[in-house]
């Protein structure tokens, strides 16, 4: 299964902000650090927004954070909002001819099923290291 650029871009968008949750980020602060289209963000950013998984400020000294803490946001959450389809193979168009007895679709379905619980486990929290904790690891290893 391969997740789509929208979603990518999602789950940066969500890292981002998490590692900078001190203050409102922009979209272009985004798009610069990961050098990737603001015009794609703008349309990742409004959807977040929408399924409530960031807060969007207007203004001159807008920008947006996490509508929650990272601990409380589901990987497999983001996915699902941000996926139109997680069907792995479609059988129906055009008509598969072994179909009454093939069971690939079955087998299929179980891996994205898998795949899912697996994005439920983890948490935004999972995924980003503070910067406190990223110093404080190099110090012991230095020392």
């Amino acid at each position: 299964m391969q997740l789509t650029r929208h979603t990518d871009y999602a789950l940066r968008v969500l890292i981002y902000l998490a590692v900078n949750p001190d203050r409102l980020s922009r979209i272009t602060d985004i798009a610069d650090a990961y050098d990737i289209s603001r015009h794609h963000l703008v349309k990742v950013v409004h959807e977040l927004a929408g399924h409530g998984h960031i807060l969007t400020y207007r203004g001159k000294h807008g920008g947006m954070r996490l509508a929650r803490p990272p601990a409380e946001i589901r990987i497999g959450d983001v996915v699902r909002d941000m996926e139109e389809n997680l069907e792995i193979i479609n059988c129906s168009t055009p008509m598969c001819v072994i179909l009454p007895d093939c069971r690939l679709k079955g087998a299929l379905n179980d891996a994205r099923d898998a795949f899912m619980a697996t994005l439920d486990r983890v948490t935004l929290a999972e995924l980003v290291v503070k910067k406190e904790k990223a110093l404080a690891m190099k110090l012991l290893r230095e020392a």
